[in-house]
């Protein structure tokens, strides 16, 4: 019995510190999410790269192995076109709903697009997002510019972030 309590403190500091590590990396990447974009993933009307930013549309480390994303946001830039992304699910509950902000000239978030679903069922789940819902009010002309998107599950985790341009 004396041997077994210094093997259940060690699988318990493990744990621990596995997990600390794991909310540590999505702390960083969360971090990350809010520097001011530079840059954006460009794409052409069928979904093809053209050019590619490192830094857009990485998973954050709660999600790795969960959630791909299938197709980056097309087309990037957009003139007037809805931007398409698609999210591939590939864990079984991985994600408990869906919520995609941006954030205005002050820096305060707004919802651009929600799925309540809970879980989201496994598997391509394909969404848009209108150049004009990338600004409070709606007014295409003011949507001109880069912005940072962030996709959260339901309970505030960030999954993804990126940035779409309009011209």
């Amino acid at each position: 019995m004396k041997r077994a309590i210094p093997y259940l403190v060690v699988t318990i500091l493990a744990v621990l510190v596995l997990s600390c590590d794991r909310n540590s990396a999505q702390d960083e990447f969360e971090r990350q999410a809010f520097s001011t974009p530079q840059n954006f993933t460009r794409s052409d009307n069928n979904g093809n790269i053209i050019s590619n930013d490192p830094d857009d549309w990485r998973i954050g480390p709660l999600f790795e192995g969960l959630v791909e994303v299938n197709a980056v946001p097309y087309p990037n830039p957009s003139i007037g076109l809805r931007f398409n992304i698609e999210l591939l699910i590939t864990g079984l509950e991985a994600v408990s709903g869906l919520e995609v902000y941006t954030r205005d000239q002050f820096g305060r978030p707004f919802i651009i697009y929600n799925d309540n679903r809970r879980p989201l069922p496994p598997g391509l789940l394909d969404f848009f997002i209108e150049p004009s819902w990338l600004t409070p009010s709606r007014i295409y002309s003011e949507a001109i510019g880069l912005h940072r998107i962030f996709i959260y599950d339901g309970n505030g985790n960030l999954i993804t972030y990126g940035d779409l341009k309009v011209e």
